[in-house]
């Protein structure tokens, strides 16, 4: 009998119903189950999330996504593929909110090491991991945060063709740097490759977020590369999660449905103003 029919009527089996608090039920495979069907099946978390998805079984893990999140675009993130360069202050945010959605792969890479400065406002730095690789603590987090994804660390600093490299392989890039020195260079990776750029800056507790197009004007162009305002102004906590969140929705929105914004979110946390603007 094959195996794939095996797995998929034990799913079925080990289904349990949930009322959500919309009163709505729904069947969903608990994450015990997921663990004791690949432990005895030899398959990973992911293949069986899916496998439970197709049959219209929702991961328990995900629920919570229902019904913004349907069983159908949840197997799309599952199936996704994020490039996010850089994993300081927007990329720790980012990747962790990434997992949690239930990306299927993620590519990060940072070649920086965690320092005093960082524990202001980066997810990932603590007393434990000053001098530790970013990239190596963000895997060790997500390992735990959701092992059904799988996360892959790129521990060294990416330019020019490197990116490419990298962003040829993906669905969306998303630009978590801080500074402006290579921010153009991976723009025109993603563009270059045809994959949507997920791109932000935070100064002091403004900030701007915004998915640029292939091919498309976006604010490394206009900018350069001289001083960045977050060095003047710096970095504080809350506009640094808060620009991160709002990456981590565009990446939703594209890989689920297809929305990027069509202009750049402008925010000002001191007066708490949203401006669009089109570039």
């Amino acid at each position: 009998m094959n195996s794939n029919f095996v797995l998929f009527h034990a799913i079925k089996e080990a289904s349990e119903p949930l009322i959500l608090p919309n009163g709505e039920t729904v069947s969903i495979l608990t994450v015990r189950a997921v663990e004791t069907f690949s432990k005895a099946e030899g398959t990973s978390f992911i293949e069986i999330e899916k496998a439970a998805l197709e049959q219209e079984i929702f991961p328990e893990r995900y629920v919570r996504n229902f019904s913004i999140i349907s069983m159908k675009d949840q197997h799309k993130l599952l199936s996704s593929k994020v490039f996010v360069v850089g994993l300081g202050g927007l990329g720790g945010h980012v990747v962790e909110q990434l997992a949690r959605l239930g990306v299927g792969t993620i590519v990060g890479a940072d070649g920086d090491f965690f320092e005093p400065t960082n524990l202001n406002r980066q997810l990932n730095a603590t007393f434990e991991s000053l001098g530790e690789k970013k990239a190596k603590r963000a895997e060790r987090r997500l390992r735990c945060v959701n092992p059904s994804i799988n996360f892959i660390g790129v521990d060294h600093f990416l330019r020019g063709d490197a990116l490419i490299d990298y962003a040829k392989h993906v669905d969306i890039v998303v630009d978590c740097l801080g500074g402006l020195e290579t921010r153009l260079d991976l723009q025109k990776a993603a563009t270059v490759c045809n994959v949507p750029l997920v791109t932000a800056a935070v100064a002091g507790l403004s900030g701007y977020v915004g998915t640029i197009m292939p091919g498309k004007t976006g604010p490394a162009e206009l900018l350069g590369t001289g001083s960045a305002a977050e060095d003047v102004l710096g970095t504080p906590a809350p506009s640094v999660a808060m620009a991160a969140s709002l990456q981590a929705n565009e990446v939703l929105k594209m890989l689920c449905w297809n929305t990027p914004s069509e202009s750049l979110l402008f925010y000002d946390l001191m007066d708490m103003n949203f401006q669009n603007v089109t570039l």
